[in-house]
């Protein structure tokens, strides 16, 4: 299980002993047979038949960028490094742009503890099958207490945020998880919040029904909130249908087929799409138009457990079309279409045209255990998306911006490098030293990378 995901947090420890007190049970009692409850680090409630466990955990973070200093917060990424100048000959002439902004500021230390997470989990029996509660948060919102404004505190402080919250009851489940479409258990254990790339949306609301076959075999499907994430050429840059005056049509539709095996596992999954865009906009001079195409995606994933010590190797392959956000979980700007309004003047409906953008990605990651207790994971992982039908019918339209806003703005592919080791004296601890590595470029040809070394100490509950 990765070490960004796990299920902890310190902050809350006070409150299991408040709960097991009010219990009447012994802290030692907690743990053990008397009171104890289904599942691990559960206690039944006196007097039901619910099972009751608060989980968490208290990690810090150090970093070191060797390169350009990005921020802490949220783990790296390679959508959010700074990128270097670059000169292109265009189809309307010399195009150059500048550097990004601190892209020369080279060398920075970086300390937090928004990672810190504590999550809330009951399960019940019942005539429908078991009755399972989930509630997990973190403090890693960036709209949270900071450094800046008139204010001025000695205070790293983030907000809270929600990350998981969902019941189920039997095979039906309801609530924000992880997308269907997601596989966490093919992912790299890394120190890095951010971690290699992966497909499949981190975290949001659905519905889901998932059929057990027996022997390991499970066939699962889900109506997940759907979100289209568009290149816009006008405004050069990446809009999505959250937030008022946009809207998506219908859910986004995943299945999922899994086989677990003492070997390891296996998982297809895949994913349909309605990719709707209106631009919202309904003057005199510029009428509201709509465009509606549809976004597929398919990944497969899996693992395999070495037949040395502990150890194990896992990989993941997706490709798809208008699913951006499906085939790199890392979000915008990974478009799920371009739209370019070819009109100069007045547009009317049907003067839009929107294309689906294909993408891929490939990841895979190694671990091995030098030890019980000490053990390293080696990670890579490569997205690309396919941009020509842009940079041949946007960027070589000539005049105006449109040529430079592919050029700034076109993601063409990144790539991810973990490295790290990891001693666990004891289960409820973590202590790590990680190397990471990764690029972004755009389609004129600019990189921007970061080059890190992280620290991290973990404490489990």
């Amino acid at each position: 299980m990765k070490i960004r995901k796990l299920n902890a947090a310190t902050a809350l420890g006070s409150l299991t002993a408040s709960v097991a007190l009010l219990a009447g049970m012994q802290g030692a009692h907690a743990q053990g047979a008397p009171g104890a409850g289904s599942f691990p680090g559960s206690f039944l409630v006196p007097g039901t038949q619910t099972s009751f466990k608060v989980g968490g955990y208290v990690k810090f973070d150090y970093t070191y960028d060797f390169g350009p200093v990005t921020n802490i917060n949220g783990g790296a990424t390679p959508f959010g490094v700074l990128f270097d100048s670059k000169c292109a000959t265009l189809s309307h002439g010399t195009d150059c742009v500048a550097e990004d902004t601190g892209h020369r500021i080279h060398g920075g230390s970086q300390m937090t503890a928004s990672e810190s997470r504590f999550n809330i989990e009951t399960r019940t029996p019942t005539s429908y099958g078991e009755l399972k509660t989930f509630i997990e948060g973190d403090f890693t919102n960036p709209n949270g207490l900071s450094n800046s404004g008139s204010l001025r505190v000695n205070s790293n402080s983030y907000g809270f945020r929600l990350r998981q919250a969902y019941g189920t009851l039997g095979p039906f489940m309801a609530g924000q998880t992880l997308s269907l479409f997601r596989d966490g258990a093919a992912e790299a254990e890394t120190l890095d919040f951010g971690g290699a790339q992966a497909f499949g949306v981190t975290r949001q609301p659905q519905v889901r029904y998932t059929f057990d076959f027996g022997n390991g075999l499970t066939w699962a499907v889900s109506a997940e909130n759907p979100q289209t994430q568009v290149f816009n050429a006008s405004t050069g840059g990446t809009k999505t249908t959250f937030g008022a005056g946009f809207a998506d049509k219908i859910p986004d539709f995943v299945t999922a087929l899994n086989y677990n095996a003492p070997w390891g596992h296996l998982k297809l999954a895949a994913v349909l799409r309605d990719i709707y865009w209106h631009n919202g906009v309904n003057t005199a001079s510029y009428h509201g138009s709509s465009q509606s195409d549809i976004g597929w995606g398919i990944g497969f994933s899996g693992n395999w457990n070495v037949p040395i010590g502990k150890d194990s190797v896992a990989w993941e392959a997706g490709y798809g079309q208008g699913a951006g956000r499906y085939i790199n979980s890392d979000g915008p700007p990974t478009p799920d279409a371009w739209i370019w309004d070819s009109c100069s003047s007045i547009c009317t409906p049907g003067r839009t045209t929107m294309h689906t953008v294909p993408a891929w990605l490939v990841s895979a990651n190694y671990t091995h255990f030098w030890t019980d207790t000490l053990r390293s994971n080696v990670a890579g992982s490569y997205w690309r998306q396919e941009n020509n039908w842009a940079v041949s019918n946007i960027g070589n339209a000539g005049g105006g911006n449109s040529s430079s806003l592919i050029s700034e703005n076109l993601f063409k592919d990144t790539y991810t490098i973990h490295a790290n080791l990891i001693w666990s004296p004891v289960p409820q601890t973590n202590f790590g030293v990680e190397f990471i590595r990764m690029q972004g470029q755009l389609e004129s040809g600019r990189t921007g990378d970061i080059t890190r070394v992280q620290m991290s100490a973990q404490f489990k509950f």
